[in-house]
């Protein structure tokens, strides 16, 4: 198979553009002295801004381009990882056996009912029929002539199977509306509603319980009060009650086989060994349908599929990173870069390993059932090979991906190296660049001082030559003018007026 990725990145260097901006800021001129020299007639300050810039612009501009640089590579480092990360988390069924194992539940009529299986499942052909849904029970009251109508007080007591919700009602809820009200209230987190049906008799009070299964049958008794709530009684095992069950708690009954099965609940986990049921509606009298039992070859294909789609948003980023354009001359920010080499070399190397338990059998390696690399070091999958393995040589497909130096397995233990939080390769890699910037830094803090220093020393300097200058004008003329008094023979005399 030929390689997955370049086999290695041309080295290059990456230009950058060393930010703007003065190194040294905030340092003003020492001691007091004009723009122009009082006594050179230089402009000082001028001339000391220009040396700091000129002895500053090389350092910063060198400080300034590293930052840029190292910013850019951790910036392409965290896309990198995330990529990898990506490609790591598809690896992780495809490199363990279990996902391989998974079954698939198939029900041929699916009005009446889904199913699903996990790998404890055995595969198979069952006769299944849905006879009746599990259901909560539901009462129904008489009719009272409005939803205001005091109905009486005290304490109802509603049971679902053997769990009690007293309700407390007196003088402010006493109403078909207070009551249901109070119900609601009171029964909330155990599944018991109560609402009003309005029919050409008046309004009536129905209560519903979530609860399924032939154990929760609804009773309703009450106590106290002025016995105006006896209207709301409800006991199954009497013979006439004011209150009609609408719908019997009942569970679910299901035939496998001829066999019988009821169960409390719609979502049947007891019948068969790994199989759970969700069903939807009962059967046709007296006709069964089919339930299947098979191993998963379409999570096992979907899982291979996504592992490519994972690989190729990775080789992707790779070549975005490592990139270089001949016609801008501008490079990626990982050109030559030696982790992402060695990244590339030990992934190449997985991908193009044979798996030596497979040797001698239909397929070793990933070329050999479809999976091949592009020109771009993409990989593409040739379904029909890949069908063909999942189809006639489903063990060794999950030998070649999951078993002992299976690709999933090789390649998934070599992503953990650089995906370590902490310990990883990439985690290291990025806190040497941050320790990076931070040194930087360090060295743009000493260049200031140095700066500062200079400028100080620069106009003592300045200033001691600017007050030299000074004196020696001033001493020049004090001796011009005492020359200039001395009369000697030849020299017209002065005189005044």
């Amino acid at each position: 198979m030929s390689s997955i990725l370049p086999s290695s990145l041309t080295s290059g260097t990456t230009a950058t553009t060393p930010g703007s901006g003065t190194v040294l800021t905030g340092t003003g001129a020492q001691g007091t002295v004009s723009s122009v020299g009082l006594g050179s007639g230089l402009d000082i300050n001028s001339i000391v801004s220009q040396l700091i810039a000129a002895e500053g612009s090389g350092p910063s501009k060198l400080l300034d381009g590293k930052t840029s640089k190292i910013n850019s590579q951790l910036s392409a480092y965290g896309q990198f990882q995330a990529a990898v990360s990506a490609l790591q988390a598809s690896l992780a069924t495809l490199s363990t056996p279990a996902q391989f194992q998974n079954n698939a539940a198939t029900i041929a009529d699916t009005g009446i009912a889904s199913a699903t299986a996990d790998s404890t499942a055995a595969g198979g052909t069952y006769s299944l029929q849905v006879l009746q849904l599990a259901q909560g029970a539901q009462l129904i009251s008489g009719h009272y002539a409005t939803s205001g109508t005091a109905v009486g007080t005290g304490t109802l007591n509603i049971k679902i199977g053997t769990t009690s919700i007293p309700v407390t009602i007196d003088s402010t809820n006493n109403t078909p509306a207070g009551i249901a009200a109070a119900i609601n209230k009171a029964g909330n987190t155990q599944g018991l509603s109560a609402s009003l049906l309005t029919a050409n008799d008046g309004v009536h009070l129905v209560l519903t319980s979530a609860a399924t299964g032939a154990t929760n049958a609804l009773s309703v008794s009450q106590t106290g009060g002025d016995g105006g709530l006896a209207s709301l009684v409800y006991d199954p095992a009497a013979q006439t009650n004011p209150v009609t069950q609408q719908q019997a708690a009942q569970d679910a009954q299901v035939k496998l086989d001829g066999f019988t099965y009821n169960t409390p609940s719609n979502v049947v986990t007891g019948l068969l060994t790994g199989v759970t049921l969700n069903l939807k509606a009962p059967s046709a009298a007296n006709t069964p349908t089919t339930l299947s039992i098979a191993v998963d070859h379409g999570a096992a294909q979907t899982a291979v599929q996504t592992f490519v789609s994972s690989y190729n948003t990775l080789a992707n980023a790779v070549n975005q990173l490592s990139s270089y354009n001949v016609a801008t001359g501008s490079a990626g920010p990982l050109l030559g870069d030696g982790l992402l080499n060695s990244f590339i070399s030990q992934v190449n190397h997985a991908l193009n390993s044979s798996v030596s338990s497979l040797k001698g059998g239909p397929f070793s390696t990933l070329a050999e059932i479809g999976i091949v690399a592009n020109v771009d070091g993409t990989l593409s999958a040739d379904s029909v090979k890949l069908n063909s393995a999942v189809t006639n040589n489903y063990a060794s497909l999950a030998q070649l991906f999951s078993g002992t130096g299976g690709v999933a397995v090789q390649l998934s233990s070599l992503l953990t190296q650089y995906t370590q939080p902490t310990t990883g390769i990439l985690a290291q890699q990025t806190n040497s660049l941050q320790q990076n910037l931070k040194d930087i830094a360090t060295q743009k803090t000493a260049l200031n001082q140095r700066l500062a220093n200079l400028q100080t020393q620069l106009y003592a300097q300045y200033n001691a030559m600017d007050a030299l200058v000074a004196q020696l004008k001033s001493t020049g003329t004090s001796l011009q003018s005492e020359l200039n008094s001395i009369s000697y023979v030849g020299r017209p005399a002065v005189t005044n007026g």
